[in-house]
């Protein structure tokens, strides 16, 4: 019998958990053996009886029956399981903390042992850290290697568009099961992804994203990764929880300065003064002897968490405050807002012209900047 649907019966089981899987792995030579001899392991009594269950019921018992769909869906194309014992598992994750046991593969699992960098950042990012993201993805993908990121919103997006402009080999790893479109924005782009890259995600088939699945895929994104690049991040944000972890794993880590008046660049700047490497152009990664290598800065501590989320303005309309993020000290013309954000130009006159007043802006020749 195939291993993996024993792997998947430990990850489906109610209760059992990460942290609890890995305790037991030191004691199980077969994965099957938790099923055998599920009266042995320091469990509490529910799990064991539902251990006991599932090897006595076997497709009779839900979590079974759910680990054999989990099974067939790689009977569609593009899909794929790996598991820790699989020989397709990437190394590089073996040495994390707490590492998946099961992987799910949309598109080409074979991407995931090859050398990658990680471009992460905010999702309410500026156009120009957008441009820049999708500019790093290109170059990097160009120059063979895998674009990896977390499919979100804003630099995530652009990274993963800037390296299918190249080669196409870009990895996403989700906060959901690869069968969920979150955000739902990102459907056309997950296509080319599955298409020329993979998305990759530990959860299950089917799972919904949740809050604290985002933070503890940044530990896989890493992980994947030879080196990570923070391109605009607020002090407090999780692409800084992905730094942490890269520290944490011995990677090294670069950071894009920005306008200093743009909170969502206050991470980068503190990954800076803290030891980061500053990333001027996408010569400083290829060139760099500290590539592969474990770097001075990933023997420091991770960064301190530092004071509440900088906030733009929670009173200003959900318009003007997704305008006042997208500027930045660069001008922006008005065309350039309106093509990104899908409508008339005239719609946003009006919020630009109360942005002005208030003080949060300026118009000059080249179109519109932060003050």
């Amino acid at each position: 019998m195939d291993e993996r649907l024993h792997w998947l019966c430990w990850v489906l089981t109610p209760g059992m958990g990460l942290k609890r899987c890995h305790q037991l792995l030191d004691r199980v030579d077969d994965p099957l053996d938790l099923f055998r001899y599920a009266h042995r392991w320091p469990l509490p009594l529910a799990i064991k009886q539902t251990l006991k269950d599932i090897h006595r019921l076997g497709d009779q018992h839900p979590v079974y029956r759910r680990a054999l769909e989990q099974m067939r869906w790689q009977e569609q194309e593009n899909c794929h399981l790996v598991s820790l014992q699989c020989a397709a598992y990437p190394e590089k994750l073996t040495h994390i903390a707490d590492p998946p046991l099961m992987l799910w593969v949309r598109g080409n699992p074979g991407l995931m042992t090859q050398l990658q960098f990680s471009v992460v950042g905010s999702r309410n990012a500026s156009l120009s850290a957008r441009k820049n993201a999708r500019c790093f993805g290109q170059s990097i993908s160009e120059a063979g290697y895998v674009v990896t990121s977390g499919g979100a919103a804003g630099i995530d997006a652009c990274a993963h568009e800037g390296a299918l402009q190249g080669s196409g080999q870009t990895l996403a790893v989700l906060g959901c099961g690869v069968d969920v479109v979150y955000p739902t924005q990102n459907a056309g782009l997950f296509g080319q992804i599955i298409r020329h890259g993979a998305l990759v995600s530990e959860h299950p088939l089917g799972t919904q994203p949740r809050p604290g699945h985002f933070p503890r895929r940044n530990r896989i994104i890493s992980g994947l990764s030879d080196a990570i690049i923070v391109v605009e991040a607020a002090e407090r944000s999780g692409s800084l929880i992905t730094a942490q972890h890269a520290l944490e794993q011995g990677r090294d880590v670069y950071a894009l300065p920005g306008d200093i008046g743009n909170p969502n660049t206050a991470g980068c700047h503190r990954l800076i003064q803290d030891g980061a490497m500053l990333l001027t152009g996408i010569e400083d990664l290829l060139h760099s002897d500290r590539t592969n290598t474990q770097s001075s800065y990933a023997t420091q501590s991770p960064p301190a968490v530092r004071g509440p989320y900088p906030s733009l303005n929670p009173e200003l309309p959900e318009l003007q405050t997704t305008l006042l993020a997208l500027l930045s000290s660069e001008p922006q013309p008005l065309d350039v807002l309106s093509d990104y954000l899908e409508c008339a130009s005239q719609t946003l006159l009006e919020p630009l012209l109360e942005l002005e007043l208030a003080g949060w802006i300026q118009q000059q020749p080249g179109g519109y900047c932060r003050l």
